[in-house]
């Protein structure tokens, strides 16, 4: 938990505007040390159970048969809706049971129907975390808010890797084939934390006990105060915020953007393979060490951020960043340069996340920010599916990974550019 650690010491300087900074600190201190941590660790399990059938696919694809494209078009159908404390806890254990149900797959028609019902079962999930997160942080600590609970994904690459790798060497153990240990293993922990949702997480700071009155009634009214003003600068309703083209903008930047990502996120360890010829424990260190490089960008990007006031640009550049991650992958054939192209990838398109999913919360508030999220999230994951079965279907038609670089790094330059244009926004 080294790194969690150090991501809770970046937060700890949440420097606050107020009459009673005292206050101000030791509040949003105690929220991030009550809810960061815990959040962090269901996402990690959440992310583990949502790629490691990219580690299952480096012995699972040839026992089974799948080809590229079959790998690809089921790795992740994603449908959203908005929950808290008693949805993320339904989502939890129901997702836990179908990850552990796909080490008895046996055909690709069992594939499809379990990575679509793992889909169904996450739905909600993470924008309902997001919408949690903007009932406990003020506007100005947010971006490092998301960003601390988001930087669960690279850090479940420095974890996942590793164990993923690891647990494929069980291979025949009891039977079972080291991808089915993967799936059995990953699986059981997102069972238990969703109990563990139920009577842990707070649903409100009004209710918060850990919280002294005195800290409770600042983070409130801050929050109150905050609402008032968004509030009376937009139209109110939920029809408005899923009609709002800004929020149409936001979605399509994160679906270019998430085409790229979750490519990069379900094919990184066959592509690390296959360009160093690495074994699955090797592939698995790789993937650990780039995640861990990738966190240090997130915090900084994300706190750069907040104290700037500025979102747009911190998007925009990390997904160029990205983007040209892609562009380097299609076009070296040294590995080592390839290999340093590809750790852009995510370095870039994390980075991003904190502010980007600031952005809904300067403008909305209540029900209409909920939906807003939600659509955004929805929009973007449809990129979630894009991504995995473009590279699957292209790398069977063209004996290669080059061209579906290409095209993942056109879409992350597009989502850049598109990012730029958020600028013009007055709210932003």
């Amino acid at each position: 938990m080294l790194h969690l650690a150090l991501v809770i010491r970046a937060l700890s300087f949440l420097s606050v505007s107020s009459p009673n900074p005292d206050v101000a600190t030791i509040t949003l201190r105690k929220v991030t040390l009550r809810l960061i941590p815990f959040l962090f660790l269901l996402y990690i399990v959440a992310w583990l159970d949502r790629v490691n059938v990219g580690f299952a696919a480096l012995r699972m694809n040839s026992k089974l048969g799948f080809s590229s494209a079959a790998f690809g078009f089921a790795s992740n159908l994603i449908l959203h809706r908005v929950g808290a404390r008693r949805w993320i806890a339904r989502i939890m254990m129901s997702w836990g049971a179908i990850s552990v149900a796909m080490m008895f797959i046996q055909s690709t028609s069992a594939f499809y129907t379990l990575r679509f019902l793992l889909g169904a079962a996450e739905a909600g999930f993470f924008p309902g975390v997001v919408y949690y997160l903007s009932h406990w942080y003020p506007e100005a600590q947010r971006a490092r808010a998301i960003a601390a609970f988001m930087t669960a994904v690279p850090v479940s690459g420095v974890i996942g890797g590793p164990l993923s790798g690891a647990l494929l060497k069980l291979n025949g153990v009891f039977g079972l084939a080291g991808w089915q240990w993967l799936f059995l293993v990953e699986g059981v922990p997102a069972i238990l934390l969703g109990a563990i949702v139920l009577v842990y997480l707070t649903e409100r700071p009004e209710v918060a006990g850990w919280l002294a009155p005195l800290e409770r009634d600042w983070l409130v009214k801050k929050l109150a105060d905050e609402r008032v003003g968004r509030d009376t600068a937009q139209a109110s309703g939920i029809t408005a915020a899923l009609t709002n083209p800004t929020i149409w903008q936001l979605g399509i930047i994160f679906l270019l953007a998430a085409v790229g990502f979750y490519g990069y996120s379900f094919w990184a360890p066959l592509v690390i393979q296959s360009l160093t010829k690495s074994s699955d424990l090797g592939v698995g260190l790789i993937l650990g060490a780039i995640s861990a490089v990738t966190i240090g960008f997130m915090v900084f990007n994300s706190a750069h951020s907040d104290r700037t006031r500025e979102r747009p640009l911190h998007v925009a550049i990390p997904l160029l960043i990205s983007g040209a991650g892609f562009f380097g992958c299609a076009l070296f054939r040294q590995p080592i340069w390839a290999l340093f192209s590809l750790a852009l990838v995510p370095i870039g398109h994390c980075s991003a996340y904190g502010p980007f999913y600031s952005v809904p919360m300067r403008f909305l508030t209540g029900a209409p920010a909920a939906a807003g999220i939600a659509l955004v999230v929805t929009i973007a994951n449809v990129g979630g599916f894009v991504g995995p079965t473009v590279i699957g279907v292209m790398k069977d038609r063209f004996e290669g990974y080059g061209p579906a670089f290409f095209l993942l790094a056109a879409c992350a330059t597009a989502a850049a550019l598109l990012a730029l244009r958020l600028r013009r926004v007055r709210a932003l």
